[in-house]
């Protein structure tokens, strides 16, 4: 009984809704804007598959990385965070993954009332999630007119800092609200520093065709190698500029850097690191999968952009991929990813640490 209650609890508190805010940018004497890639609270970096491609029956892992950048506030180390995955939709109406929500609560309505335990790669926990692409996703398509036949399931999964509690779903149907949500102790819900929603799909083609995440073996510093060694990572000057200063705009804004060295960061990738796009073509020639960057740090900013493209469709890969980044005021150790990202689902990610003094 308490496995049926407890699997109850956790599939109705799945049922919540999240809502998409769009970044402010204040004027005048206040703090200015302050960078998507600045990791401050509880981010997903990548949720990677090893099959972002894959074929009728077989099975698929995906691999969660995410980071916290608030502290606990009853501990020493980070807060607890809950991960829930949900699968079992595909080949929704247009292939949005809105089109999954009714099938979603069906099926969370048909769990919570009955107990049980759910079908494996329906409901899972934790950093790590496998499910299983239905024999007949293809078979329920039609033919297309022209290409191969595809077809796509979606995984979702959420990140909480609290609990994921239920609400109704939106009645419009429209984009940019899931059926989840992140809510407190004392029943407050919780912002996106705290909630990060989302979804993976995987496409499977009647071709057979494959896709490989693409991977970087080192990032730099200043065109030196940074170690993985925690006791080997480099050390740098820091920024005298304070974060208040380097956000001011209008009247009282000066140099924000005056001061500051810029520090050129870079990943070590092979330059074959893009995949052929089978049956996409240019002009009558075949492309390639673009592949790019993501950058992320934990402190500092960014003076380079937070994305570079690696490898453009069609004119390859570019030599110049590099980032600027200026560090923080405080002394400390400190983060920077570069999440690996494809246009075919592809991902992977790499981290190092650099000592500020």
């Amino acid at each position: 009984m308490k496995q049926t209650r407890g699997l109850r609890r956790h599939v109705l508190g799945a049922l919540a809704a999240a809502t998409l805010a769009a970044p402010v940018i204040s004027a005048g004497c206040t703090p200015g804007w302050v960078s998507s890639n600045l990791v401050d609270g509880l981010r997903i970096f990548a949720v990677t598959a090893d099959k972002p491609y894959a074929q009728p029956g077989e099975e698929v892992r995906f691999d969660m990385t995410l980071y916290d950048g608030y502290p606990d506030p009853e501990g020493d180390g980070p807060r607890p965070v809950q991960i829930l995955w949900i699968g079992g939709c595909y080949n929704p109406p247009g292939d949005l993954y809105y089109g999954c929500f009714p099938q979603l609560l069906q099926t969370f309505q048909s769990l919570g009332e009955g107990g049980g335990t759910p079908p494996p790669g329906l409901i899972g926990f934790g950093p790590t999630f496998t499910t299983t692409i239905p024999e007949d996703i293809l078979s329920q398509r039609p033919t297309p007119d022209g290409g191969s036949k595809y077809g796509v399931q979606f995984v979702f999964f959420f990140a909480c800092a609290g609990q994921i509690q239920p609400i109704e779903l939106d009645p419009s149907g429209k984009a940019g609200f899931f059926p989840f949500g992140c809510f407190d102790a004392e029943g407050n819900r919780l912002d996106a520093d705290s909630f990060v929603p989302g979804y993976a799909q995987i496409y499977t083609f009647e071709d057979g065709r494959t896709n490989q995440n693409p991977v970087a073996s080192g990032m730099t510093l200043d065109g030196e190698p940074i170690s993985e060694d925690f006791a080997e990572m480099p050390a740098v000057k820091a920024c005298p500029s304070t974060v208040d200063e380097r956000r001011a705009v209008g009247c009282f804004a000066g140099d924000p850097y005056e001061g500051c060295t810029e520090h050129e960061i870079d990943l070590v990738v092979d330059p074959m690191i893009a995949e052929i796009d089978p049956g996409e073509m240019v002009d009558g020639k075949q492309i390639f999968e673009a592949v790019w960057v993501d950058w992320l740090v934990e402190a500092g900013d960014l003076t380079g952009g937070g994305i570079s493209l690696i490898s453009g469709v069609t004119e390859g890969y570019k030599g110049e991929h590099s980032t600027k980044w200026i560090p923080p005021a405080d002394p400390g150790y400190y983060q920077i990813w570069g999440v690996l990202r494809d246009t075919r689902g592809g991902s992977s990610l790499i981290q190092r640490y650099i000592r500020v003094e």
